[in-house]
């Protein structure tokens, strides 16, 4: 599953990510041992601030790797 996310972010950015587990908690870890976790999503300088914001750009972007994750598991 991972590699799905890999080829998808890959694709969309044309740079390789950097696999971690260091970072913030999520519910991910409740669920991980019933069906395949990833968490990403958008960084910047306002990130859990207050007024947090990204630009329209990245949401788009972010969006096409969503889609190329899901084509590729469920294709």
């Amino acid at each position: 599953f991972t590699d799905l996310a890999v080829a998808a972010i890959e694709e969309v950015t044309g740079r390789r990510p950097e696999l971690s587990t260091s970072g913030g908690t999520s519910d991910a870890r409740f669920i991980s041992s019933y069906c395949p976790v990833i968490e990403f999503g958008l960084v910047g300088q306002t990130m859990h601030q207050v007024d947090e914001r990204t630009p329209v750009a990245d949401l788009e972007k972010l969006t096409r790797i969503y889609r190329g994750v899901l084509e590729r598991y469920f294709g």
